[in-house]
């Protein structure tokens, strides 16, 4: 009941407002509003929120020297390109966000070498903070974070200020995740995507209730903002010159990258005899199969542990609920019953997408040595696939 109780005290403070210095004002702020911890004490995170425990084996080193290991073979044929990163400026417009139905990405005319820290630095311009960064699949994601603009813009919080922002929650919790890919021009190509945990009122048995952490929709705006802020950024670091958006024509940008656009429905799941689902028909060719892929697999926030567009794999890790339960049931009574169960490892599973045509796309779900599944996950990870890639 966090919720409730903030904005009770709220509504109990003691508050003498003098209209003439409130009425006629504009309250409203930016769509974003997080705030790094130097401002604030950093949030709790909820245990719901948990994630499967990622490696930090892969050191980000500082610019301009950082390179993606899915780009590891062109390094050496590249090592020119990489030492002159910070003295070669390229020309004309950086960034620019590109839209493709309503899937949408930074193009940059920029090496991932040039272009990984940059988008290192955007985020605390933000006041966001990175929890993890893995130079070896290209991967930014953000802690969990509040976003103030989602409180209510009234009079009340106008007057008061900082003083209600901190007893006041939205209970609502932001992450997001950046992607970065050497495109075939030699650039690169960043993708945005934004997941959410909401919290809800649980009953636990009589009159008492308590709050749980729950996922929410992804929100296709907030993506949209942060490419094009993004973009300015990238634009900006290198020409001087270049003067900031200005709201109003941000904010047009922002609607008009996320207008919906009825698009015709490219995948659809493939069952065996016994209606079993096997794999995922992409109607696409695989540059596009795989960018769709990628964003699905982003949004799901599975842990990438390595990716190789030419082979055409991802290797991922995923808990299931299911799965994991049937572990702990595995690890006998007496175990739980002391509490010295041992946590469940995620799975590894590979994502292998594999070219039918120019314009046919198969994906398929495999164990880690590239062999059948033999967890029983596979058809739900191609579900899960399926859902977000329609």
């Amino acid at each position: 009941m966090k919720k409730l109780v903030r904005t009770s005290l709220i509504l109990a403070m003691p508050v003498v407002l003098s209209a003439c210095s409130v009425l006629g004002v504009d309250f409203s702020k930016d769509k974003i509003q997080y705030e790094t911890s130097a401002s604030r004490a950093p949030l709790e995170v909820p245990p719901d929120l948990t994630q499967v425990p990622t490696s930090d084996r892969y050191a980000v080193p500082s610019r301009p020297q950082t390179v993606l290991a899915s780009q590891q073979a062109e390094v050496t044929q590249n090592t020119n390109v990489v030492q002159n990163a910070s003295t070669v400026l390229p020309e004309g417009e950086i960034a620019k966000v590109v839209r493709e139905g309503n899937s949408r990405w930074i193009h940059v005319n920029l090496t991932p070498e040039q272009a990984w820290p940059i988008v290192q630095d955007f985020w605390n311009t933000i006041g966001l903070s990175l929890a993890r960064q893995d130079a070896a699949t290209g991967v930014m994601e953000t802690n969990w974070a509040e976003n103030r603009a989602k409180l209510p813009q009234d009079i009340i919080r106008a007057s008061l200020g900082k003083v209600i922002d901190l007893v006041y929650s939205t209970g609502e919790r932001d992450q997001y995740r950046a992607r970065m890919e050497r495109s075939a021009n030699g650039g690169t190509d960043i993708f945005i995507t934004h997941r959410s945990m909401v919290e809800v009122v649980k009953s636990i048995g009589g009159d008492n209730e308590t709050t749980v952490w729950q996922p929410g929709p992804n929100d296709p705006e907030l993506e949209a903002e942060l490419m094009t802020r993004m973009a300015q950024r990238i634009n900006m670091e290198f020409d001087p010159k270049a003067k900031a958006q200005p709201k109003e024509e941000r904010e047009k940008a922002v609607e008009e990258l996320t207008r919906y656009q009825p698009v015709e429905t490219v995948s659809e799941l493939e069952q065996n005899a016994e209606g079993v689902v096997t794999s995922l028909f992409v109607k696409e060719g695989f540059e596009r199969a795989w960018r769709r892929v990628a964003l699905a697999i982003d949004r799901m926030g599975f842990t990438v542990e390595d990716r190789d567009r030419s082979r055409g794999f991802f290797l991922v890790r995923y808990l299931d609920e299911e799965y994991e339960e049937k572990k702990r049931d595995e690890q006998g009574f007496w175990s739980n019953a002391f509490g010295r169960s041992k946590p469940v490892d995620a799975p590894q599973y590979v994502i292998y997408l594999q070219k039918l045509s120019d314009t046919e796309t198969r994906v398929h779900v495999l164990g880690p040595d590239g062999k059948p599944d033999t967890t029983g996950v596979a058809p739900k990870i191609l579900t899960l696939l399926s859902e977000q890639t329609k």
